[in-house]
């Protein structure tokens, strides 16, 4: 009787989880339904299944709106932005780590102090700061400033993990005759794999997703990101949904790739370093 009530608590927990998930995941859905459909379609009703499936949205979103040119900047702004903040969290993590006493405990908790301010009380500051170093209307100003406001995250994450590395790997290494680097990269460094991937994936979503970044930094039109080229698309002509459906279908398919391929990782890569 026991093991009967358990077996329906756990598919009742399923059936829940199935709709929430389903919720969850239905503005997605309409999202990739209407941009098959023509503008027509979409205004006449918007939640039915297209009646056949219509392509040249995407040609004509691709041409109107100069997708590729902002998915080429907003493809290099993300993987530099991940490379660079990715390397520079584990560099500053893994000094913070092996320092003692309060000097490291002052020092994480200042980069811990980054999370719990919100961006919109310094944006102001930041765009004075990026017009007086020469970072506005640059790819690489965006990439630097959200390296920067991601590197707190990077560094607590890192370190909670690196503090459960045993210290006698690298005393081996020592004695082996690595020096810090070999040993911070071909000692440590593979044992961060799992975190490493969910901070890369993490920091591939918050600057593909970026919206108010970008529109601060960067006016030119030849430098907008997608989320800035579909806005301003959007503000310009209020009628063709259906292009501007497509635009936004085609700027989620690489994190939708990227999620999937690398969701395993996401749990395990966060947790690790609390469990240990």
């Amino acid at each position: 009787m026991k093991k009967m009530n358990e077996k329906a608590r756990m598919y009742i927990n399923g059936v829940l989880l199935l709709i929430l998930g389903i919720i969850f995941m239905l503005p997605v859905f309409l999202i990739i339904l209407n941009a098959f459909k023509p503008n027509k379609e979409i205004l006449t009703d918007f939640i039915s299944l297209p009646k056949y499936i219509y392509l040249d949205n995407f040609t004509e979103a691709m041409e109107v709106m100069n997708f590729w040119s902002s998915f080429k900047n907003t493809l290099i702004v993300t993987i530099l932005t991940v490379a660079l903040a990715t390397f520079s969290s584990f560099f500053a993590a893994y000094g913070i780590s092996h320092l003692k006493g309060k000097f490291s405990n002052g020092l994480y908790l200042f980069f811990v102090l980054g999370q719990i301010i919100p961006f919109h009380t310094v944006m102001i500051a930041i765009s004075v700061l990026a017009t007086k170093t020469h970072m506005t209307n640059t790819l690489w100003g965006l990439i630097v400033l959200n390296s920067g406001f991601f590197s707190a995250f990077g560094i607590m994450t890192f370190v909670g993990f690196l503090k459960g590395v045993p210290k006698e790997l690298e005393e081996a290494a020592t004695l082996d005759g690595c020096n810090i680097w070999r040993t911070m990269f071909q000692v440590v460094f593979p044992l961060l794999t799992p975190t490493t991937i969910t901070l890369a994936v993490l920091f591939f979503l918050w600057t593909w997703n970026d919206f108010l970044l970008p529109s601060i930094l960067n006016g030119e039109q030849e430098l907008r990101t997608i989320t800035v080229n579909l806005y301003m698309f959007k503000s310009s002509t209020n009628a063709q949904w259906n292009l501007f459906i497509a635009g936004l279908t085609l700027s989620i398919i690489p994190i939708i790739i990227i999620y999937i391929f690398a969701q395993k990782y996401i749990t395990s890569g966060l947790t690790s370093g609390a469990i240990k």
